[in-house]
């Protein structure tokens, strides 16, 4: 499973659709990942990035709280797929030998992973998927490649794969 780190470069409104983006951008390639996310999860990812403290815990803050607790620390979050214009996402928490993945919308996971300061990730196909192999920068590799052509649907491509 080929992944890139990402890091998130900005949240903004698109000024065409009033839709607000986080953008991610990978480390090795500078591609970008745009992701459109809830108003409502911007503005918590925003007050992250912008260094301020909320009085009470917000809804993030709490799960962080929650998992510390626990005895557990978020390892990473992973950006793993993107299906029917829909981004899936993973968080990874550890404690001592016990690693669970929990299934999570990418702007819970990404508002997690700053408030941890932990690593985020992209499969490499979720950046193939959303540039395409021409506007991508990442050298497709074997194992890519596969992942991309097994996520095809034959209507997708009107019942033809050449």
């Amino acid at each position: 499973m080929p992944l890139c780190q990402v890091k998130v470069t900005k949240v903004f409104i698109d000024n065409e659709t009033g839709v607000p983006i986080v953008l991610l951008q990978d480390l090795a390639s500078h591609d970008t990942l745009p992701i459109l996310i809830a108003p409502l999860e911007a503005s918590l990812i925003a007050i992250e990035l912008e260094g301020k403290k909320p009085i009470r815990p917000l809804t993030h803050d709490l799960i962080v709280n929650i998992i510390h607790e626990l005895s557990y620390f978020v390892e990473s979050i992973v950006i793993t797929d993107l299906k029917n214009n829909i981004y899936y996402a993973v968080i990874n928490i550890v404690s001592g030998n016990k690693k669970i993945q929990i299934d999570s919308r990418p702007s819970d996971a990404i508002a997690i992973a700053l408030r941890t300061k932990s690593p985020i990730f992209v499969k490499r196909k979720v950046f193939v998927h959303t540039t395409g192999f021409k506007n991508s920068s990442q050298n497709i590799d074997k194992e890519t490649l596969k992942e991309v052509l097994e996520d095809i649907e034959l209507e997708d491509v009107g019942g033809k794969i050449m």
